[in-house]
């Protein structure tokens, strides 16, 4: 559907058939018919293809968190989260030559603030779940101290999650993540940040690790 901006002596913009009107950053109205390309995808055509659809689907499925975690991002780019979330990955997020890409989980950012993010960080399996701990100071400003923990559960494989957007203080040192009893024994990754108590301002989040994955991290604890 095509739009007249400013009446009929205004600009011209959007699509009627095969025609596309747009106004350049300049004011400029521009015109131009929509064609058919014939060409066969280029090898970086296709890769980009493939690495759009891999993060759109994670993305998709951490929707609530990054809703959350790039709010206010959003609000001072004038954009939405999702598409901030967007391009504040796509460059190494994902790895791999095509066609053999996988996300690279511990690239991944999923939310983005001015916060403190969280230092000295543990996550420890449970009974129930997960148990997040990180650094805390007992002379921590009032608000830095009642800011409180998101922590996020990824499961690759079940292409779910499970997360906890408003948690515990920051001054406590740890928040739970209950996890569903099916899902406690599968492959999982994991991210830790913190909001504001106001929900004016996140921190950058943090990859903390997976689980159940055979993989090392000097940082990862699991009991059993």
């Amino acid at each position: 559907m095509g739009i007249l901006i400013e009446g009929l002596n205004g600009p011209f913009k959007g699509r009627i058939g095969d025609i596309v009107c747009y106004v350049t950053k300049s004011g400029k109205n521009v015109t131009q018919r929509v064609g058919v390309n014939n060409k066969p995808p280029s090898a970086l055509q296709l890769r980009n293809r493939l690495a759009t659809k891999l993060s759109g689907e994670f993305f998709c499925r951490v929707k609530d968190f990054i809703e959350t975690g790039f709010s206010t991002e959003a609000a001072l780019m004038k954009d939405n989260a999702y598409n901030m979330a967007v391009k504040n990955n796509k460059n190494q997020m994902v790895t791999g030559v095509y066609p053999n890409l996988e996300l690279n989980y511990s690239q991944i950012l999923l939310s983005k603030g001015l916060l403190k993010p969280a230092t000295d960080w543990k996550v420890i399996q449970t009974t129930m779940g997960l148990h997040f701990s990180w650094e805390t100071n007992p002379k921590m400003p009032w608000p830095e101290s009642i800011e409180q923990a998101m922590v996020l559960a990824y499961f690759p494989e079940e292409k779910r999650s499970e997360c906890v957007l408003f948690g515990s203080t920051r001054s406590l040192g740890t928040a739970e993540l209950e996890i569903s009893p099916s899902l406690q024994g599968k492959y999982m990754e994991t991210y830790l940040s913190f909001i504001a108590s106001d929900r004016k301002q996140v921190a950058n989040s943090v990859y903390t690790g997976s689980f159940n994955k055979n993989q090392a991290s000097d940082h990862l604890l699991l009991i059993s």
